[in-house]
This record gives C-alpha cells, sequence and structure tokens, in this order.
C-alpha cells in the first residue's frame, strides 16, 4: 500500500467540492488559518462559556483599543451566539426552518464564515451520531463571500470550501498523527480520551459530507491509504473502521475497494492475530462483514 508523491498530489488536487458548475478547489487554495486575532479567539471563548464577567478579567493586551474593535466584538459575539442557538435546535424537524434562519444571518466578512465554519465542523466532530444531519445542513447552506486576494483580484469563499478546509486541516494534524501520547496525569487522560472522540467525529463527519457529495471519491479514497500506511497502527485502524462503516459502501460503487479489503483480510488472518488487539480485529472484522460485497 504505497502512496507515491504523484498520486499524492493528483489525489490532492482532487480535493474539492464535488458540485456541478463549482470551481475546482484544491488543497493548497484551501488553507484555513487558526483563528490568530485576539477578537476572534476570545469571542469564541466567550460565546462557549457564556462567562461575560470575567470577559476581560487578567487579559489587558485583548481588551478593545477603540471604538471599531468594541463594535466588531459585540457583532462577533452576536453572531456566534446565534449560530450556537441554531445547532443546538437542530434536528431533522426543524431543519428547513432552521436552514432559513441561518441564511438570513449577517455575515459579512470571511474572517466570520471561516469562523463560523470552525463553529459547525467542530460541532459535528464533537456530536458524530448527529454527522449526517450537520453533512447536510453544510450540503444544503449557500453562503458565498467576495473578497480580494494579494494581487487584487476578487475570489469567492463558500461555507462549503471553509468547511472542507476545517475538515482537512483537522485530518492532517490529528488522524495522521505518528507518535503515540503518554498520559501523565488525569487531567491530560480526560484530554486525550476527549480528543480521540471528537477525532473519530471527524472521520466520520469526512464521510458523512462525502456521501453529501462535496467531496471527490479519490479524497476518501486516499484517506483510507493514508491512514493504513499511518504508523500509530492500532489508532489509525480504529479511524480507517470508522470511515469505511460510513462511507464504504458509497466509494466502493465509484472506486474499487478490492486492494484495501485484501488488506483488511491480512490484517484479521492467523499470523497478525499476535500484532493486533482483539477489539480493532473485532472492528475489522465488522467492516469486512457490512462492507465488502460478498
Amino acid at each position: 500500500m504505497v502512496v507515491n508523491n504523484r498520486h499524492k498530489k493528483n489525489v490532492l488536487n482532487n480535493f474539492r467540492i464535488n458540485e456541478v458548475d463549482s470551481e475546482d478547489v484544491s488543497l493548497e487554495n484551501l488553507s484555513i488559518n487558526e483563528i490568530q486575532t485576539n477578537i476572534i479567539k476570545h469571542s469564541w471563548q466567550y460565546t462557549v462559556q457564556l462567562n461575560p464577567i470575567t470577559f476581560y478579567e487578567n487579559n489587558s493586551d485583548i481588551q478593545p483599543n477603540n471604538e471599531t474593535q468594541v463594535w466588531k466584538e459585540t457583532n462577533y459575539l452576536s453572531l456566534y451566539k446565534s449560530v450556537l442557538s441554531i445547532l443546538n435546535k437542530l434536528t431533522w424537524t426543524t431543519f428547513d426552518q432552521l436552514v432559513e434562519e441561518f441564511q438570513k444571518l449577517p455575515i459579512e466578512n470571511v474572517e466570520c464564515l471561516e469562523s463560523i465554519a470552525n463553529i459547525v465542523a467542530l460541532k459535528a466532530f464533537d456530536e458524530p451520531s448527529f454527522g449526517s444531519l450537520y453533512a447536510s445542513l453544510c450540503r444544503v447552506l449557500d453562503i458565498t463571500i467576495s473578497c480580494q486576494n494579494e494581487n487584487g483580484l476578487t475570489n469567492q469563499m463558500t461555507f462549503k470550501k471553509c468547511i472542507i478546509t476545517v475538515c482537512q486541516n483537522y485530518f492532517e494534524k490529528h488522524c495522521l498523527e505518528n507518535t503515540e501520547t503518554i498520559v501523565t496525569s488525569i487531567e491530560h487522560e480526560q484530554h486525550q480520551r476527549r480528543l480521540k472522540i471528537q477525532t473519530i467525529g471527524c472521520i466520520r463527519f469526512i464521510g458523512e459530507i462525502y456521501k453529501q457529495l462535496l467531496l471527490s471519491p479519490y479524497v476518501i479514497h486516499y484517506c483510507i491509504k493514508m491512514l493504513i500506511i499511518c504508523e500509530t497502527k492500532e489508532r489509525s485502524l480504529e479511524y480507517l473502521c470508522n470511515l469505511l462503516k460510513v462511507a464504504g459502501k458509497e466509494l466502493n460503487e465509484k472506486i474499487s475497494l478490492e486492494d484495501i479489503f485484501e488488506h483488511l483480510i491480512y490484517l484479521v488472518s492467523d499470523e497478525m492475530r499476535s500484532k493486533i488487539s482483539p477489539r480493532i480485529r473485532f472492528m475489522v472484522k465488522d467492516v469486512i462483514e457490512t462492507i465488502m460485497p460478498s
């Protein structure tokens, strides 16, 4: 299962919104930086914690220093609270109504759009059982912001592009991590457990947005192969099984997964019995029985 550089480059260039009449979106053009401005960073914390009393306590470096910054912060807080309110009320019953509310939100610049995409994606990662619901939301939302690049040309940034970028960055940062973390305290163990749940949520959400036709099948195939060759076998195999459980059947209709199935069968063979834990062996067997054509 070797992924050469040429194949990797071709696959990365296919990491796009798979829509009719939509422009190609390569990974290079979808880079989304972490929220760097003090306003957005603290607004995110405030929106989640809802603790206005300690909003500026012992944080003199992030206190607004002019009227424009105060105005931006106030409006951003209101916007982010509205987004979270919509997500918390989102069900299949309220879906159409809340989509209309979401579309009417005053999203006026790329900064807000990227931040809102982060909120939606992290919500989906934290609640993997509702992944299909959030993926459907991402599919139907039609939010586009015009912006100028460094050359002065006008570009169109869409909500779908931002969501894909968040998933891409999270996948590359956490799902392909090659080092095992040593737990040093109870707090650290709790943090690692939550991070694992969130990472599995990311994997499942990637599968869900593929099923909503927001990703090319070649991207999912690339993700599968990268998880197979990842050095942290137990963890990456668990991620692989989750991705295949969500999107394996649909993907196998577009791309042959015969080589993937052969590898999975080898993993549960007697030769590998002592190298893989019973829990992971059971997960792999379940994927084979559920996804592999008879």
